[in-house]
Formats: structure tokens, sequence, C-alpha cells
């Protein structure tokens, strides 16, 4: 239910408020709303997969927006990573992308048509910053 709540939460904020409108909600939930229970990636992704086909068109962005939330929420690092592809033949590309534990674990690109995978976007923005700046 969480997932499906903050899918939804996120995909209308993106389609009606400016991005750091958006940014600013997404950080008073995570930050503000905190949860005592623990939870793992795993049944963030679970839970965010089965929200999706309750959720209309939950891009790659609204999909890391909401895990990173329900994470951060209970008390678990991850990170928020929004890149650009070159463009080339197809055009310009942007994806969005959740890490947890060193690794991927919501907006992989292996159902993309994107040749090179992840390494093919060069990375613009994360949540949290790395480099400690203020949104």
């Amino acid at each position: 239910m969480e997932a499906w709540v903050l899918l939804w939460a996120c995909r209308v904020g993106l389609w009606f408020a400016p991005f750091p409108r958006v940014l600013r909600g997404t950080r008073f939930c995570a930050e503000r709303l905190r949860s005592r229970r623990s939870i793992d990636a795993g049944q963030v992704v679970e839970a965010v997969r089965r929200a999706l086909p309750l959720t209309l068109r939950a891009s790659c962005l609204t999909q890391a927006l909401a895990g990173w939330i329900m994470l951060t929420r209970h008390g678990a690092e991850s990170r928020i990573r929004i890149g650009v592809a070159s463009p080339g033949q197809q055009g310009f590309k942007a994806h969005a992308w959740l890490e947890s534990g060193g690794r991927v674990i919501l907006g992989d690109v292996d159902d993309m048509e994107a040749p090179g995978g992840l390494e093919s976007f060069h990375v613009i923005w994360t949540l949290p910053p790395e480099d400690g700046a203020a949104i």
C-alpha cells in the first residue's frame, strides 16, 4: 500500500508541480515522516513492482522517487541518479534509477533500447547530492 500511495503522489506531483517543489515534498516525506520499521531494498523493489500495474504512467523517475522515499523513511541508504545519453541516431534520452548497497535496484535498463546500458548515461544529478550541496 505504501508503494502505491507514493507512486501516485510522485506521479501526480511530477504532472502538476515544478520539479523543485516535487523535490521538497519528496525530502519532507522521506526525512520527516520516519518509520521505525526496517525495510530492505528487495522489499522496496517488490512493493514498487507490485504497485506499478495500478499506477498510470509510472516513469523511471516516479519509481526512483517513490523507492527513495520508502528506503529513506525506513532508515536505509539509497541514491537517485538522473543521467542523459549522448544524442545519437535515436535522439535525446534521459533516465532515472535508484541505487542501494552499491547496485541498481530500480530503473535498470535491461528493457530499454540503450546500447551500453546505464554506462551510456552521463549522470547529471543525484539525490542526495554527492558533494553535500543543498538541493
